[in-house]
């Protein structure tokens, strides 16, 4: 098959399909007297042994200097927590009363956990009961006056989850937080934005669209304007009801969404499966396996994530590369993505016209579908590992990132390392320079290039 580096899907596969709309969605979160718009976020300090965990986060409340409390999660959300390492996923955005408060309290439901044994690289998966609480101090304190915040949730995996000899699974969420201003027309869901994720259409209303969600926030309305970028469609009057789409958004001031950029990623009645991949089969690959992390479309369930979803392909289905946000010029190798060159470890999506099947799980797990791909496209992933081997070039650096011995990732792949590239549009969090010996999260798009595997960072995050 011909290699190809295509950055977005082909407007006539994505826009096959259309289907009926209805409704603008919920009014925005708009501040009121004496409060404030509060963006929550939750992302996860990476647990190297898992592939997929799906909890389900049913309250959040902030405590203040007064001991009161204040419900901010008006509903429980489903969350995947893996497809988060190296960034966070916006949860919730509400209105706050002004004051200070100093520590938050939540609890969670049940929890799908998946992760790969270290003895037999077998991916296995545990269910974990609920209840569970986390309480935890906002450090520093989160000071709400009349200007919009945000607050980054952290939960460390690798303290939170416990798998013992025996293969028992136990999670005692451990919660950080960060406290930080809205940043001015951000899309970094850290300042608060939002950053390539999926959603399917559910109305549209003159310049606004409304979005079903699988995880995180739901019936998420956004309005465009002029500088709206919208790829595989000309604008608003090409969107269709259940159309899948994925999206850059700015919360602004007054609680509403502006949306930077909307791509057009399959017709009404298509769905998507999203993971590492776990699993390849045939030579070429004629059929995948991922450790699902996010979905949505038609015949997708909650109940799917962290689950696995057995993805069918052919000479048919077109491959690309979801560029939007990596710099993958001037490069010392070509990067492509094709169905050659698609390996174990690789995060991808997995784009289909008609319904996800359930059913079909493998080695008994629950959750598990089945997927025949229309179109595969490699997405960003995050792993976590040791700087070696630093060398920079004028705005451009190298390094080798050493992967932890008990990495879902090196028990997949037999890879230890990775090479990864640091670009002059690639973003430092958590840290102002790249050394060696540093303990970092890179984020980024990853390459097979004659078998060595190459990761291309749009973040670098120390850990």
């Amino acid at each position: 098959m011909k290699r190809i580096a295509a950055i977005t899907l082909p407007a006539v596969l994505l826009l096959s399909a259309c289907g009926g709309g209805g409704g603008s969605g919920p009014a925005p979160v708009n501040p009121q007297p004496s409060s404030a718009v509060v963006q929550v976020n939750l992302g996860d300090d990476p647990a190297d042994r898992l592939l997929a965990a799906s909890m389900t986060v049913n309250s959040l409340t902030f405590t203040n200097a007064s001991g009161a409390s204040v419900s901010v999660l008006s509903a429980p959300r489903s969350m995947e927590m893996l497809q988060s390492m190296g960034t966070v996923t916006p949860l919730a955005v509400a209105n706050v009363p002004q004051g200070t408060y100093t520590s938050a309290t939540m609890t969670f439901g049940e929890a799908t956990v998946t992760y790969v044994d270290p003895a037999t690289g077998q991916v296995l998966q545990k269910i974990v009961n609920g209840p569970m609480t986390a309480s935890f101090p906002l450090n520093p304190a989160l000071a709400v006056g009349s200007a919009p915040m945000v607050v980054n949730l952290d939960m460390n995996m690798g303290a939170s989850v416990v798998i013992d000899a025996n293969g028992n699974v136990t999670l005692s969420p451990s919660m950080t937080a960060a406290t930080n201003p809205l940043g001015n027309g951000s899309s970094h869901p850290e300042d608060g934005g939002i950053h390539g994720m999926v959603g399917m259409v559910s109305g549209t209303s003159g310049g606004q669209f409304t979005l079903a969600m699988m995880q995180g926030m739901s019936g998420l309305s956004l309005m465009t304007n002029a500088n709206t970028q919208f790829h595989g469609m000309s604008g608003m009057g090409m969107m269709t009801g259940n159309m899948l789409v994925s999206f850059d958004a700015s919360l602004q001031p007054d609680g509403t969404w502006m949306a930077t950029r909307v791509q057009s990623r399959m017709g009404a009645g298509g769905a998507m499966s999203a993971g590492m991949v776990t699993e390849v089969s045939g030579n070429p690959p004629t059929q995948l396996v991922i450790a699902m992390q996010n979905g949505i479309g038609n015949g997708m369930a909650a109940t799917s994530l962290a689950g696995t979803t057995t993805v069918n392909i052919d000479e048919s289905t077109q491959f690309s590369i979801d560029g939007g946000s990596v710099d993958l010029t001037d490069l010392p190798f070509t990067p492509y993505f094709d169905r050659a060159s698609l390996s174990k470890g690789q995060r991808i999506e997995a784009f289909s016209t008609g319904q996800m099947m359930q059913g079909g799980g493998m080695n008994g797990m629950r959750g598990g579908t089945t997927l025949a791909a229309v179109a595969i496209q490699l997405g960003e992933q995050g792993l976590r590992g040791t700087v070696a081997n630093y060398s920079r070039s004028g705005q451009r650096a190298s390094f080798t990132l050493t992967l932890p011995a008990d990495s879902a990732f090196a028990k997949l792949t037999g890879a230890a390392a990775v090479t990864v590239y640091q670009q002059p549009s690639t973003q430092l969090r958590a840290l102002s320079t790249v050394a060696n010996g540093n303990s970092v999260v890179v984020r980024g798009l990853l390459f097979v290039d004659n078998g060595i595997f190459r990761l291309v960072a749009d973040r670098v995050v120390g850990s």
